[in-house]
């Protein structure tokens, strides 16, 4: 039988005795000397997770994969892995907003990192240049590669919504002066059932983010695990009118960057998209007044979709190194009737062809992995157009990309 939740065993409870007998199982629980304890009081109780065996079985499969994706992880060359990572960032951000009916493409949040990578914020004039929609809630994610600083402060929380919502907030949700929303929210469903009331006032909601902030840097609970109940936390405070859901998720990412790898971290948002119910079902049960505030039904859920995310990426990633294998013995094959600073290009385009969103190779960005000037890498690009492996598909700036022939002389196809 899986962990069952408080609540269930309540209502499978036929005896007179059953709040009784509830209160004893949660006591059971929560005293356990297993349990993880928060401080943090809710409206049904005191945050715990308590550890069965599901949940510690869970969590190893969790460690274990790990270790596959960062093998497969380390055996990628530098070209593949900053192409990948970059998709992944793309996708992530897409899906994370998609879950909150936010509409926005990959190229969109292409366009954002190109803004992000000029920072063109700090030339003079900056407050005048067109805006890149969502450069702001990409660069959050571009930064995660250098392992940013957990929040530390109220004001860092609401620098961090900021920048997330800034190109999708409705004028009627913006907070002003104040930190947090000062009014009520209430969440229902389509049929007008209300499925969570936001806290307050907004002394409340402080109040719980200066302890979800202890919680997130508490070192007497595994990281993975203060992350997750910290993700719910956040959802259950709902310190603002809108933009929470992708808040808590890019705070979900930027807390699990620290136990979990980058490309793990970077999957969650797209495996969360596909299982939206199984998602915000865990909120809902974590809610239940007979629940407690248990989280653990929460954290064996998301573990669930952590797992998940591993499984579709270990795949993934499994399908792109054959292919780069066999691209490797493909390329060298060209050099009896291309120039090797050729066939270095026609290498660096195939991975492209596999890694990148858009299957582009950009001539400055060859030119700099060369070390060559560009004309000299123009040099060798024009080499592949006359031998139709390759085609220049934008000329500010030059990006080119595989032909039909250069993908299927390359085993691409």
């Amino acid at each position: 039988m899986a962990y069952p939740t408080l609540e269930k065993l309540f209502h499978v409870d036929r005896t007179s005795d059953r709040y009784e007998n509830l209160q004893h199982l949660l006591q059971q629980r929560i005293s356990s000397e297993s349990t993880f304890r928060t401080g943090i009081y809710l409206d049904s109780g005191e945050l715990f997770l308590a550890i069965p065996r599901e949940l510690s079985v869970l969590h190893e499969r969790v460690l274990r994969r790990e270790r596959r994706v960062s093998a497969l992880w380390k055996g990628l060359p530098t070209i593949a892995l900053g192409a990948y990572i970059r998709s992944l960032i793309l996708d992530e951000v897409v899906y994370s907003n998609e879950i909150e009916g936010v509409r926005s493409t990959r190229r969109d949040i292409e366009i954002a990192l190109e803004h992000a990578r000029r920072d063109t914020s700090s030339l003079p004039g900056a407050a005048g240049k067109s805006h890149a929609p969502f450069a702001e809630f990409a660069q959050l994610y571009l930064n995660l590669t250098d392992n940013p600083q957990q929040p530390q402060s109220l004001q860092d929380i609401r620098d961090i919504y900021d920048s997330v919502v800034r190109d999708a907030l409705d004028k009627r949700d913006r907070l002003g002066e104040a930190l947090f929303r000062t009014g009520q929210v209430v969440i229902a469903n389509k049929q007008g059932r209300v499925l969570h009331t936001g806290v307050s006032p907004e002394s409340k909601i402080e109040a719980l983010l200066t302890q979800w902030i202890a919680l997130s840097q508490s070192d007497s609970i595994p990281e993975t695990y203060s992350a997750l109940l910290c993700h719910f936390l956040f959802g259950y405070i709902h310190p603002f009118y809108d933009g929470n859901g992708r808040t808590g998720r890019y705070l979900l990412a930027l807390q699990l960057s620290r136990p979990l790898s980058q490309p793990t971290v970077l999957s969650l948002s797209r495996t969360i998209a596909e299982n939206k119910n199984v998602y915000y079902e865990a909120f809902d049960v974590t809610e239940r007044p007979l629940n407690h505030a248990e989280g653990t039904h929460f954290v064996l859920t998301m573990l669930g979709l952590i797992g998940d995310a591993q499984e579709s990426l270990i795949s993934d990633l499994e399908e792109k190194q054959s292919s780069l294998d066999e691209l490797e013995v493909a390329v060298k094959q060209c050099s009896n009737e291309l120039s090797r600073r050729a066939c270095d290009v026609l290498y660096f385009a195939a991975q492209m062809d596999i890694f990148n969103a858009f299957r582009e190779t950009r001539l400055d960005d060859v030119a700099v992995w060369l070390g060559v000037s560009k004309p000299t890498s123009r040099k060798a690009f024009d080499e592949l157009g006359a031998h139709d492996l390759i085609i220049k598909t934008s000329q500010r700036p030059p990006v080119f990309e595989l032909t039909p022939k250069g993908r299927n002389l390359l085993g691409l196809m």
